[in-house]
């Protein structure tokens, strides 16, 4: 979830590599942009009663780790039979939703490959959320920093959330309908955008790491658990082109689900979704169940055969 930026980031380059004017304007953009934060914000969904948050959660699980190619088509589905005026939103946020998929499904196995090294370690096998988020908000920093030359002081992280009150209705409409149809969990069409709020008044809250305000909440933290979750997802600022969790030595590392040895660092698996992404997103657009499938192969979010 820390690696919203880099999910924006990656929506911003696909974005170029899509035909012209498939996504057009300033609104499409916002709901493809938007779209490519994929299911993360229901991760984060909070200040709702206890059975909301469970199910939002349990919707995010469940998205990332089965039924990717029958979701995918529900979503296609859902907007078709969006109202004419919105269907172009609905097309760009599906699209978006697409990339978040391809960028998870690459670049996970090396996320997962470090922090199940990490949790090796003496002292950290109660720290796996945290661990992995260290690892994603680290690479957010790199990425901001190696792509756009700022930092979160210059770019905060709430900022790649912005929308309008259509692509929240939009995308929350999809939300629902994929949850019930594919997962038989009722997520109403409002919780999307309530979820989405609920991410942008965290990352308010935490940014950047190491500040004041960030290590009194870690603090308080500790208090109740033995590690902080909100100054794991901070994220540090960063003005260097080095990164030890992008891999850019190219080091050997190990697939953990697959037991492929590989050397790609986090850029390499970056480009190689930007490759794949333009030949899924026709797949998608043009409805052949075939050569998605094909080109899903198989995999979740986390890039695990299912």
């Amino acid at each position: 979830m820390p690696s919203l930026i880099t999910h924006h980031i990656f929506g911003e380059d696909a974005a170029q590599r899509l035909p012209e004017g498939l996504v057009d304007g300033e609104e499409e953009l916002l709901a493809f942009l938007l779209g490519n934060e994929g299911p993360d914000p229901f991760f984060v969904r909070f200040r709702t009663i206890p059975a909301r948050v469970a199910t939002c959660r349990h919707l995010a699980h469940d998205m990332h780790a089965s039924h990717i190619t029958q979701a995918f088509g529900d979503i296609r589905s859902s907007v078709g039979h969006l109202p004419v005026e919105d269907e172009r939103i609905g097309r760009a946020f599906a699209l978006g939703l697409l990339g978040h998929y391809v960028l998870d499904r690459t670049a996970h196995p090396l996320i997962y490959a470090q922090q199940y090294a990490l949790l090796e370690q003496p002292g950290l096998s109660d720290a796996t959320h945290e661990i992995r988020a260290i690892i994603e908000s680290d690479i957010d920093s790199w990425i901001l920093w190696e792509k756009r030359h700022v930092t979160v002081l210059e770019h905060h992280p709430a900022s790649d959330l912005m929308r309008t009150a259509r692509v929240d209705r939009v995308g929350g409409t999809i939300f629902s309908q994929v949850a019930f149809a594919v997962f038989g969990l009722n997520v109403g069409p409002e919780e999307y955008g309530a979820a989405v709020s609920d991410y942008q008044w965290v990352y308010r809250r935490i940014e950047p790491a190491g500040s004041a305000k960030t290590r009194l909440i870690g603090a308080a933290e500790r208090l109740a658990r033995p590690h902080s979750m909100a100054e794991s997802f901070a994220h540090r600022v960063a003005e260097s082109d080095e990164c030890a969790s992008a891999n850019l030595e190219r080091r050997e590392w190990t697939n953990p689900f697959t037991g492929e040895k590989r050397h790609a660092s986090f850029a390499d698996l970056f480009e190689e979704a930007l490759v794949t992404y333009p030949q899924l997103a026709e797949a998608f657009v043009r409805g052949d169940r075939e050569r998605f499938d094909a080109i899903v192969g198989g995999l979740n979010y986390d890039g695990r055969p299912v």
